[in-house]
């Protein structure tokens, strides 16, 4: 199940990144265009909440890869997460899903789900190899 939540999380934060360049295409020209730095939010006074939402939105994608590669290499060395790190983020998702039913939350179900399918199978619920007879 690793493996294949791995390829999900990869999947979902490629589409997120795709995403996060169409729709917000507007607020990185401008961001661009004003040279980059400290214009996301350069007064906290006086937000630019749109730029914020464009740099949340991308932030969020490496994260999303970087937890895909983990799963990955998690699977290749024959590790379980422990059970916690898949409640946390089932939880967080089903909260992400009630406060935002009309999102790509949607996504990000399954892949959580998976992460509790291995940890089961370990007595130890922490990312340790098993033990080899």
């Amino acid at each position: 199940m690793l493996r294949i939540a791995g390829f999900w999380w990869i999947a979902v934060s490629a589409i997120h990144g795709l995403a996060g360049i169409v729709f917000y295409f507007e607020q990185w020209r401008s961001i661009a265009q004003d040279g980059w730095f400290n214009v996301i939010a350069p007064n906290l006074s006086t937000p630019i909440f749109d730029r914020e939402d464009a740099f949340w939105f991308m932030f969020l994608t490496p994260i999303l890869f970087l937890l895909g590669k983990l799963c990955l290499w998690a699977d290749r060395q024959k590790l379980t997460f422990p059970i916690s790190i898949g409640g946390i983020l089932l939880a967080t998702v089903l909260v992400g899903i009630f406060l935002m039913p009309i999102s790509g939350l949607w996504l990000l179900l399954p892949p959580s789900i998976m992460l509790l399918q291995p940890s089961k199978l370990s007595d130890s619920a922490s990312i340790l190899p098993d033990a080899q007879p």
